[in-house]
């Protein structure tokens, strides 16, 4: 039995006896202890639930540790292969940020005159 599991065993006893503790209580009308046991009882059900919890989660580790285990050899691969895939990456980025775009003028029939821009303006009546 690993650690886990027997905090696991000592947290559910615990709580056992907490509840049938109140449950008791109450049946022989001490309202006081058996509201003092309720409310230890919350508690101890937290740390049943977070024992439960970490075994759980433990034996998901311990089974993804496992199924990794015939791969391990090839980890070192999968990393340099990850590593290239990077830097050439990288220096596509790099190639890509020196050429500048590139715009390509349409030529697109204008109904109306373009008003933007350089006008020509009449001043001569204006001057003195």
């Amino acid at each position: 039995m690993t650690r886990l599991e027997l905090r696991v065993v000592i947290a559910a006893i615990l709580a056992a006896t907490v509840v049938l503790g109140a449950v008791l209580c109450a049946a022989y009308g001490q309202a006081v202890i058996a509201a003092a046991l309720a409310i230890y009882a919350l508690g101890v059900g937290a740390w049943l639930y977070h024992s439960i919890e970490r075994l759980v989660l433990a034996r998901r580790i311990d089974t993804v540790r496992s199924a990794a285990t015939p791969f391990r050899p090839l980890f070192p691969v999968m990393a340099a292969i990850i590593a290239l895939t990077q830097v050439v990456v990288r220096s596509l980025s790099d190639a890509t940020e020196e050429i500048e775009p590139q715009r390509r003028e349409l030529s697109v029939r204008r109904w109306m005159p373009i008003t933007r821009g350089r006008r020509r303006h009449d001043y001569d009546e204006f001057d003195d």
